[in-house]
């Protein structure tokens, strides 16, 4: 049977308010990179490489053609350019009308390592000026493994939703590419479904009705990602981390719980 706690919601406040006129820039194209400020990145163990893609911004759309640089920040890595990996396009040439392009950084499995090892990136143009914000991009490139050395049985050793010790079975669909299944998780015959992204191994999952009907508040509980903190997990540890938002509609929620899954 699964562990519930029966916390007091507090009921949530929805406020109305009249809509604010939309501002609208009128300054220069300055750029950013636009997509987050830092990111993990992993080569398989059974490849020789892999890419990962940085987007990069400007605020808005450019006026004539420019070419954008992306520089490598040596004084501020732990990487080490040409040989733990190589930038494939360092220049993007961003054209009128465009708002924003990506960089290609090829991780190198030669030198990889489980640790991780970090490459700070920084932009660069001759006739466009960078906007005073998110002007540094971190990548940590990790050596990890494929995904069929991660699944099998773990024990859910921290969880809000069963009793932190239940032993559960991670398995592959095997009818969805990059999705997974937590046997029974939510209940006998109700598995937890979770896609993720080969390259980072970020975990989401959709909005989702455990099943379980809270009498004293009157509501089933559903679940759905922490927007704080993201899901990931490490296919060489075999260990997983879940963020979870549990929530019951139109009451209240029990906020962000953390379900952790160690290999057995």
């Amino acid at each position: 049977m699964k562990k519930i706690l029966f916390l007091l919601i507090g009921f949530m406040t929805i406020f109305s308010c009249k809509d604010a006129e939309p501002e609208v820039y009128d300054g220069q194209s300055m750029l950013n990179f636009n997509k987050g400020v830092a990111d993990n990145g992993y080569v398989l163990s059974s490849a020789t490489y892999s890419d990962y893609k940085i987007s990069y911004g400007s605020i808005k759309p450019v006026e004539g053609n420019h070419q954008v640089q992306i520089k490598f920040d040596a004084s501020k890595s732990t990487a080490v350019l040409g040989t733990d990996f190589q930038i494939i396009n360092a220049t993007d040439e961003l054209s009128a009308g465009e708002v924003g392009g990506e960089f290609t950084i090829r991780i190198l499995k030669a030198s990889a390592t489980q640790a991780g090892k970090t490459a700070t990136f920084t932009l660069s143009s001759s006739t466009l000026t960078n906007a005073v914000f998110d002007q540094t991009f971190t990548l940590t490139m990790s050596l990890t493994c494929p995904v069929t050395s991660f699944v099998g049985n773990f024990n859910n050793s921290e969880s809000f939703w069963n009793s932190p010790g239940t032993p559960v079975e991670i398995v592959e669909n095997p009818a969805v590419a990059n999705q997974l299944l937590i046997k029974d998780f939510l209940d006998v015959g109700k598995d937890l479904v979770l896609n993720y992204n080969p390259t980072t191994f970020v975990v989401t999952f959709a909005d989702q009705n455990t099943g379980y009907f809270s009498s004293a508040n009157n509501g089933y509980i559903w679940l759905r990602p922490s927007t704080v903190t993201p899901s990931t997990f490490n296919p060489c540890t075999r260990v997983m981390t879940l963020n979870v938002f549990y929530y019951i509609p139109n009451v209240g929620s029990y906020g962000d719980k953390v379900e952790k899954f160690l290999g057995l």
